[in-house]
């Protein structure tokens, strides 16, 4: 009897040894192409929000600014959410002649209504919305969901505002933007990441470039 329950342990270790190599193996060999898939859809989400630009690249004085938002905008006043957002990468957006044509800013946004939504979003030197690419979200399909939607993202696109305003009530000028149907708070999670990238877009404007 004792033999039977020793060999068993034995059985049962080995097993889980082996399955542990075999998991490891498989992360080894999975995480890579993974890595370089993931790299793929944010290059391809760069390309789509600025489709001027050829390269897009990193610069250390913005890298600088955005390690230190929001500490490091004039005005302390801006609301991005109860929970906040986060400026996760801004690249120079450079065209085919080796001119800067605008910043490509990633941005999360911590108050979704399911959890944390993740944005790619380009801004020329006018200061307007050239697009935006979702890269995470999981809301509400059939509500929040829809800001996936080019209906609701071509709202932002191609105006001079400052910041934005969700309504809903229906837009009377170009600062505001008609919130998505029954997921007000998606909407508003998702205005305050736009917020955001348009604030630290004119904050890298004037200490690096004026």
């Amino acid at each position: 009897m004792k033999k039977s329950f020793f060999k068993d342990i034995i059985i049962f270790v080995i097993i889980t040894i082996t399955a542990g190599f075999s998991l490891a193996c498989v992360n080894l060999l999975t995480k890579e192409p993974i890595a370089i898939q993931n790299e793929k859809v944010i290059q391809d989400s760069y390309q789509s929000v600025f489709k001027n630009g050829k390269t897009f690249e990193n610069d250390q004085q913005i890298d600088d600014i955005v390690k230190k938002f929001p500490e490091t905008i004039k005005n302390k006043n801006y609301y991005f959410g109860d929970n906040g957002i986060v400026i996760e990468d801004v690249l120079k957006a450079i065209d085919a002649n080796k001119q800067l044509i605008g910043h490509v800013i990633k941005v999360t946004t911590k108050d979704g209504y399911g959890g944390d939504i993740t944005l790619v979003i380009g801004i020329d030197n006018k200061d307007k919305i050239t697009g935006i690419e979702i890269l995470s979200i999981d809301e509400t399909v059939g509500l929040g969901m829809n800001a996936k939607n080019e209906s609701f993202k071509s709202q932002y696109y191609n105006k001079s505002v400052k910041s934005f305003i969700i309504t809903k009530t229906g837009k009377q000028n170009e600062q505001e933007i008609d919130a998505l149907s029954g997921a007000t708070i998606t909407s508003s999670a998702f205005n305050n990441a736009v917020n955001g990238a348009l604030i630290i877009n004119q904050e890298i404007k004037e200490v690096v470039y004026e």
